[in-house]
C-alpha cells in the first residue's frame, strides 16, 4: 500500500465524548452529514461490506488522538 505523505490525516480524526463523560476519538470521514469508514481486510472478508456508516459513538473509541491517528493512517493511507 502507498502512503501519500502529503494526506493530513488529523481530518479523519473527531472528539466526542462517550456515555460515561469521557473525551474519545473517532475515525471516520464525514461525508453529505453522514460520518462513514473503510474497514480493514479482516472485517471485510468476514461481512462483505467495505464501509462502515453511523454515529461517532458507534464507530469511535479510541481514548488518545495519538491511537486514532494511526488507525486512521491504516484506513485511508491507500488513498
Amino acid at each position: 500500500m502507498s502512503r501519500n505523505k502529503n494526506v493530513d490525516y488529523t481530518q479523519y480524526i473527531h472528539e466526542f465524548v462517550d456515555e460515561r463523560g469521557v473525551q474519545r476519538f473517532a475515525v471516520a470521514e464525514r461525508v453529505n452529514g453522514q460520518y462513514s469508514c473503510p474497514v480493514d481486510i479482516h472485517t471485510f472478508k468476514l461481512t462483505g461490506c467495505g464501509r462502515e456508516f453511523g454515529s461517532l459513538k458507534y464507530l469511535g473509541g479510541y481514548l488518545t488522538r495519538r491511537q486514532a491517528l494511526r488507525r486512521a493512517r491504516y484506513l485511508f493511507g491507500g488513498k
